[in-house]
């Protein structure tokens, strides 16, 4: 029987945590999710005068952000 070496023990516990770990980011990614909205409005109002041009805008942007989660 043989024995492993420090080297050879090193990269079979380096795959299995990898392994550990794609396993729970799969697992999680299947109950929850993440979604963003985003809203951008812009609004111009113009006043005329015998002698002048004023012109306002207003621009507003928001963002939504939803969480899921996968109901059983």
């Amino acid at each position: 029987m043989k024995h492993l070496t420090y080297e050879q023990k090193k990269k079979i516990a380096e795959t299995l945590v990898t392994a550990l770990l794609t396993c729970a980011a799969i697992a999680f990614g299947f109950t929850s999710c993440k979604a963003w909205r985003t809203i951008s409005t812009t609004a111009t109002y113009t006043q005329l005068t015998d002698t002048s041009k004023v012109t306002s805008t207003i621009q507003t942007k928001t963002v939504e952000e939803y969480q899921g989660v996968k109901k059983n």
